[in-house]
C-alpha cells in the first residue's frame, strides 16, 4: 500500500517499508528485550540474595529470648493478673496450658 502526502508544492508518494526489514528489526528488538529482561532479573536476584545473606543474624536478640522464656514459664503455671475492661479493673485467673487443653478436649466430647 502506498500513502500519499500533500505538501505545499507537490504531492509526494511514500512507500510502505519492506516486509523483510520489518521482520528483521522486530526479531532483533524482541531478542534485545528478552536479553535485557534476563539481565535485569539476574542482577536483581543476585543483589537480593547478597542483601538477605547480610541481614540474617545467627545470634537471637537477648531481649526477645528473655521475653520468650518468661512467656514459656507463664504457660506452665497457675496465677492471677489484673486487666482493665470498660474502665474497670477485673482480676483474671491464669491456668497452665496443659490444663486448658484438657478442659477444651472435655468440652468437645
Amino acid at each position: 500500500m502506498a500513502n500519499a502526502t500533500t505538501t505545499n508544492e507537490a504531492t509526494t508518494q511514500i512507500d510502505d517499508p519492506e516486509m523483510g526489514s520489518t521482520w528483521f528489526y522486530s526479531f532483533v528488538g524482541i531478542i534485545f528485550f528478552v536479553v535485557f529482561c534476563l539481565a535485569v532479573s539476574v542482577l536483581f536476584f543476585g543483589v537480593e540474595r547478597n542483601f538477605s545473606d547480610e541481614t540474617v543474624l545467627d545470634v537471637p536478640p537477648a531481649l526477645s529470648t528473655d521475653l520468650r522464656q518468661e512467656q514459656q514459664g507463664l504457660l506452665g503455671q497457675y496465677g492471677t493478673y489484673v486487666e482493665e475492661v470498660d474502665e474497670k479493673k477485673v482480676e483474671r485467673v491464669r491456668i497452665p496450658i496443659e490444663r486448658a487443653m484438657e478442659l477444651m478436649a472435655k468440652q468437645g466430647k
